[in-house]
């Protein structure tokens, strides 16, 4: 592996190199220990709430959970009564199908307002609450972050099941059809992707399907450690990189060491060390070879799980083309 080799990608929760607007540090040591007590069974795991803690805590606090709590649930009110009226109750994926038609159909459930891909810095670039599902319902609009996550949520409110999964730079929703087979929900697309289509569009390795390291459903543990990346990396937009950070990661990968994501930002964490003893006067070259050989560890396990590096542009031209082909069988169907 070259020493050049660039590791800073734009994964969609990667973290990022500016500094965003700052909280207070401590409350995401907080917020950290929370969702920690949920990986050891102190705690009963709630994805929703583990959810909210990283994205309140990026507000210093300022979110409230009780309204947020209230939201969804009066939301998904709204999805046990849209079953009822069509008499699905019998059917398992019925909760499924009524999130999806709430977020991605043209309804009276939803005010004829379909939630929508915000392409406007979809990485979180310039500003890290672009990922964030408050901004989702807020706004209706969200990402390969927000999007599956909000779906995710609202089928647990509702009794469903619904697992995230991950892909190069991108998230999507598996559950169990009415076959007790796997399907895969797509809400970039709007749609209901087969596993060779994912496979092409995103240019997922053979090494990387036969490891799991895509593709393969979250377990609610792993879902939690998802959270836990998301936490490191606000706090890496607001505060940069430090020893919290490494913490935070180390502790998600060991309840999910197959997540590219995480491996990246440990990678990052040990190249900016390295970086910024280099730049001093007298940098201490034991400290640069130390790092940078926790660097190398962490790039040889990403190879070996298959990654393939699919370019931030290049996502984002597949984005467009999705949409494009949505808004094209929009119109043919209104023929």
């Amino acid at each position: 592996m070259k020493k050049t080799r660039t590791i800073i990608i734009f994964l969609f929760i990667l973290a990022h190199a500016a500094i965003g607007q700052t909280s207070n540090p401590e409350s995401y040591k907080n917020a950290f220990a929370e969702q920690v007590q949920m990986l050891k069974g102190e705690k009963p795991i709630n994805f929703k709430r583990a959810v909210f803690l990283t994205e309140n805590v990026f507000y210093n606090g300022g979110l409230s959970y009780q309204e947020f709590c209230d939201s969804i649930a009066s939301t998904g009110r709204k999805l046990k009564d849209l079953i009822k009226q069509r008499g699905l109750e019998k059917y398992k994926t019925a909760p499924n199908w009524a999130v999806y038609t709430y977020m991605m159909d043209s309804t009276a459930l939803n005010n004829y307002k379909p939630f929508t891909y915000d392409f406007t810095d979809f990485m979180g670039d310039e500003d890290w609450s672009k990922m964030f599902v408050t901004k989702l319902m807020k706004t209706r609009s969200g990402n390969c972050n927000s999007l599956p996550t909000y779906y995710k949520i609202l089928c647990e409110e509702i009794g469903a099941s619904a697992s995230l999964a991950l892909a190069p730079n991108h998230l999507y929703i598996k559950h169990i059809d009415e076959k007790g087979q796997w399907t895969n929900v797509e809400l970039t697309n709007a749609g209901f992707p087969r596993d060779q289509w994912i496979i092409k569009e995103l240019g997922i390795s053979v090494e990387a399907i036969r490891q799991g390291t895509y593709m393969s459903p979250l377990s609610p543990k792993e879902s939690i450690a998802l959270t836990m990346l998301n936490l490191a990396s606000a706090y890496q937009f607001q505060h940069g990189y430090d020893a919290f950070v490494l913490k935070v990661v180390n502790t998600a990968l060991s309840y999910y060491p197959r997540c590219i994501p995480l491996l990246m930002t440990r990678a990052n964490y040990y190249k900016s060390i390295c970086l910024a003893e280099a730049k001093k006067p007298k940098p201490d070259q034991a400290v640069i070879d130390k790092n940078y050989g926790h660097y190398q560890e962490n790039m040889k396990k990403i190879d070996q799980l298959g990654y393939k590096e699919l370019p931030a542009e290049l996502y984002e031209e597949w984005v467009q083309s999705v949409e494009k082909e949505k808004k094209k069988r929009a119109v043919v169907a209104t023929k």
